[in-house]
């Protein structure tokens, strides 16, 4: 249902433009051996060094270089070198300045020289490798998992063929991926335009296998369509071991109740327009911290409002990619952590900020983090890197995929769009929520709350809690009851969010 409680349009639209790298971001103003026979003749991968960060600190410092530099964010990876990139005294200067307020690391005049690169750096502020990835089941579940691939050029079905053949051969997630094959399918959109759905045991993969699924894919087919095996830069590398058991539970929606292991999943899509992108990136930067943390801050006070409060723990999938070897992994290298803050005293909204943006960078940090249990609120903030690969006449890009995201009750992925110069340009919401345990009518009002309550926050960011979008809101009605609960009027009415198909 929409917003108004009234039935929306009978049409569908697409939940997120992609989901290639978590970001909490600061916008700027396994197994296998690997390679063919013993004489194949090395391919360079297509986008060697080029691999997106790999931790949450990672894409602060990579969105903190990009913005000293004024670059793209998305034209700066994991490997770059900030002096190659353009960085000159000033910008280091400025660097320095806004890394230490943001990180709140005590980093000396020389970090930046000894750390160039947003990895080194993260590093260097005391990112710490991930104890456990997982755990199992709290991002997932079970079911599967699409990941599309869009390959434009003119194509050659034995040389793509045989490329599957490669990267299943070295990835475990992978090894049943065949033309033809169950979870398979090639489907020609146009001349010369082709859509690749790859369907994955959704326990196999995670949020950051999209992309150098692309890369391997692109590396392999261009070995083959010119003859050759490839050859892998290295084996797929051991990971983190993955936890069976979260550590903390989330905080549950008010007015929710247990869901069945097997529950059925909706999804609610709406849109942040620009200038909702664009202010809410203007908060975080003055506020030293990230688009990430501003959502989670107005998370937490709504779920406070709600009757849930005052400590709140959200769950948020991250990846934990530390090395460059597990940035350009297909496998599950990314942990769930059960990031929690105190919104007790009826703080003003910037004072709540402050309290987020330390426990999540504290949480970004340790290694040994509390990771989620199932269940409950999960909040993801992604990033549409639509980066693309070249492989002999053929390109290869990352297409929107599809997640099932059972194991939340009510998991919320806003995808952050920019413009070629990086400007902020929209946020896609996607809410994904168990039919048992929340139901459309409550994930509707929630999501639309929250989106009003950003709003009353941005408008007055000092002002308490109690004191944002007019007062207390109405708890959630429970699923099933057929209850309406109505919306509060915002200053502007919220996008109306409509349904997007389930994945299977």
């Amino acid at each position: 249902m929409s917003l108004s409680g009234q039935k929306p349009p009978d049409r569908l639209v697409p939940s997120a433009r992609t989901a290639l790298t978590a970001l909490p971001a600061l916008p700027r103003g396994a197994g296998g051996s690997g390679s063919g026979d013993g004489g194949a003749e090395h391919a360079a991968p297509p986008a060697s060094g080029a691999e997106p960060p790999g931790t949450p600190l990672q894409e602060i410092v990579r969105d903190l270089f990009a913005e000293a530099i004024g670059v793209p964010r998305r034209t700066v990876h994991a490997d770059s070198d900030f002096f190659r990139l353009g960085g000159h005294p000033a910008a280091a200067a400025r660097l320095l300045a806004r890394a230490r307020r943001v990180l709140g690391a005590g980093l000396d005049d020389r970090a930046l020289h000894e750390a160039p690169t947003p990895a080194r750096f993260a590093a260097a502020a005391g990112e710490r490798p991930a104890a456990a990835t997982g755990p199992a089941g709290a991002l997932d579940g079970e079911g599967s998992a699409v990941l599309p691939l869009r390959l434009r050029g003119a194509l050659n079905a034995g040389a793509l063929q045989e490329a599957l053949g490669d990267v299943g051969r070295r990835h475990g997630a992978l090894r049943n991926s065949r033309l033809g094959s169950a979870g398979t399918r090639l489907r020609a959109l146009a001349a010369g335009d082709h859509l690749l759905e790859l369907t994955l045991p959704a326990d196999l993969v995670d949020l950051w296998s999209h992309t150098p699924l692309a890369a391997e894919l692109a590396l392999a087919y261009r070995a083959r369509a010119a003859g050759r095996a490839p050859r892998w830069e290295g084996p797929v590398p051991e990971a983190a071991p993955r936890a069976r058991a979260g550590d903390l539970a989330p905080t549950v929606p008010p007015g929710s109740r247990p869901a069945p292991a097997d529950a059925r999943v909706g999804r609610l899509a709406l849109d942040w327009d620009a200038g909702l992108h664009q202010r809410l990136a203007h908060l975080a930067a003055t506020q030293g911290a990230t688009l990430f943390m501003v959502v989670h801050a107005a998370l937490a006070a709504l779920l406070t409002r709600l009757g849930a409060g005052p400590a709140i723990t959200v769950a948020a999938p991250v990846p934990a990619r530390d090395s460059a070897a597990l940035r350009r992994a297909v496998g599950p290298y990314g942990r769930v952590l059960a990031l929690s803050v105190d919104t007790s005293g009826d703080p003003a909204f910037t004072t709540l900020l402050r309290r987020v943006r330390a426990a999540d960078l504290a949480a970004y940090r340790t290694g040994t983090a509390a990771l989620a249990r199932p269940g409950g609120i999960a909040l993801s903030v992604l990033a549409d890197s639509g980066e693309a690969y070249e492989a002999a006449g053929l390109t290869v890009r990352a297409a929107p995929p599809l997640l099932p995201l059972r194991a939340a009750a009510l998991g919320l992925i806003l995808t952050e769009r920019h413009t070629p110069a990086g400007a902020p340009a929209g946020i896609a919401v996607t809410a994904a929520y168990q039919y048992d345990a929340v139901g459309e009518t409550a994930a509707a009002h929630l999501t639309g709350q929250l989106t009003a309550l950003l709003e009353a926050a941005l408008n007055a960011p000092a002002a308490a809690l109690s004191r944002l979008g007019g007062g207390a809101r109405p708890p959630l009605a429970p699923a099933g009851t057929g209850e309406h609960t109505a919306l509060s009027p915002a200053r502007r009415p919220a996008p109306a969010a409509v349904p997007v198909p389930a994945a299977g």
